[in-house]
């Protein structure tokens, strides 16, 4: 009997010692600062999971939203920690989120619910924080900010495209702003707001957002670009209007506004009605606009090319014929000319440079038969008034050996000479009228 005393109490102490061994899990969750914040600056929301044991896993962290405030949860490594509650050494992990309000006024952290994977245990355990509150004030001179954003420094530019102005009715024009702001998160920059403007259509993109950061002091600027873009219904003058950004200066704490001018264009009508066109809703979302025409008068050149090259294809043989005949008649005329009547002018003018009659009287004789104008054979009377009659005394007083001995002529012949001479030449060589 006292054996089996003895076993039923050490299996209720097993029990009870194996009750004190299983793990214990627990949340907790404060702001920084507690108080009253100004509107623009973070908020952190500290949430530390704690176990008696381990974590297998890492917590399920969710997101949340607080009304007229950004929430996010950075890229940053969790926070191992551990430390004694009630003689109970605890390990935990700790996350920051930031939660930055855009206005003033009384703020609800909602309870978040974790899963928590704690190691000594088959399934995984869920607990909740508890809900908690802040309140935010805007500074004295910000009351009446359509957006309260405060920031060390604020820079803003617009680019334009096309830069040309050169826009015809089917066209689109894209306007796109970048905001620059030191030691802020992009995400929290105001979004640039652009309307709708009659005649165009208007074609927002997603905004585009980058943090600048440096490894050794971290965020350094945030960015964020907005597009839009227009599409021309019809021709006109149109006019993008000023945009306004407004936003606290935390260094000197007085609201500023940047101001950006307004754009204008003016919209010709195209050149000819569009066959086809992609409209601008078929493409959705981020995707860039693009209209492709096909007008007529490509399409028509378009077949005048492709009609070229067939028959080009086509008539090859004949036009390869055609070229050789032209070469072959151009190579006869070549040679015409260079046996012909302005050959024999140019030898009998070098000759007479030369001075040596010798050479100057067989160029004078074979340039009168091949000249059309004399008639053959030509004799020395039938050369006209001009020099080359001079050239005529010469040769015939070579002839009776004046100079036969010095063989040298002193005529000088020039060009207009030549056709001046071959024009009395020819007038003189028509028969007299027959008077009877």
């Amino acid at each position: 009997m006292h054996r089996v005393l003895s076993i039923i109490f050490l299996w209720l102490a097993c029990s009870c010692a194996w009750a004190d061994d299983a793990p214990r899990t627990m949340l907790r969750a404060h702001l920084e600062p507690s108080g009253t914040v100004a509107a623009g600056s973070a908020v952190k929301l500290v949430v530390d999971a704690l176990t008696t044991t381990w974590f297998t896993a890492a917590p399920d962290w969710p997101m949340f939203e607080v009304r007229d405030a950004f929430v996010t949860l950075p890229d940053e490594n969790a926070l191992n920690f551990n430390e004694m509650i009630d003689g109970v050494r605890w390990f935990g992990v700790s996350r920051v989120y930031r939660i930055v309000p855009r206005t003033s006024g009384a703020f609800d952290v909602p309870a978040l619910v974790i899963t928590l994977h704690p190691g000594g245990m088959d399934t995984p355990v869920t607990q909740q924080t508890t809900p908690l509150k802040f309140a935010a004030m805007l500074p004295p001179g910000a009351e009446g900010m359509t957006t309260f954003f405060p920031a060390p420094a604020l820079t803003a530019a617009q680019r334009i495209e096309p830069q040309d102005g050169k826009i015809e009715v089917g066209g689109t024009v894209t306007r796109v702003v970048t905001q620059h702001a030191d030691a802020t998160e992009s995400m929290l920059i105001a979004p640039v707001p652009f309307g709708d403007i009659e005649g165009l259509r208007r074609y927002p993109k997603p905004p585009v957002t980058r943090n600048i950061s440096d490894d050794r002091t971290g965020l350094v600027a945030g960015e964020r670009t907005d597009t839009v873009t227009y599409v021309v219904n019809r021709r006109g003058s149109y006019a993008l209007p000023p945009i306004d950004i407004e936003w606290w200066n935390t260094s000197t704490q007085r609201r500023e506004t940047i101001h950006l001018p307004a754009v204008n264009f003016t919209a010709r009508a195209a050149h000819e009605k569009p066959l086809w066109a992609i409209p601008a809703d078929a493409l959705a979302g981020a995707a860039r606009h693009t209209v492709i025409f096909l007008n007529a008068r490509d399409i028509v050149y378009a077949c005048i090319v492709l009609a070229c090259i067939v028959a080009g294809v086509g008539f090859y043989p004949r036009l390869r014929a055609g070229f050789e005949r032209s070469m072959r008649r151009l190579a006869a005329e070549r040679k015409k000319r260079a046996q012909g009547e302005f050959a024999a002018w140019r030898a009998l003018k070098r000759a007479l440079d030369s001075g040596s009659m010798r050479s100057v009287i067989p160029a004078l004789y074979r340039w009168m038969d091949v000249n059309p104008r004399f008639r053959h054979p030509a004799t020395l009377d039938a050369l006209p008034q001009t020099e080359l009659k001079d050239l005529a005394k010469a040769v015939q007083t070579h002839y009776q050996g004046a100079h036969a001995a010095q063989g040298r002529v002193h005529v000088k012949l020039h060009r207009w000479t030549r056709w001046k001479g071959l024009r009395r030449a020819r007038s003189s060589a028509l028969p007299p009228l027959n008077e009877g």
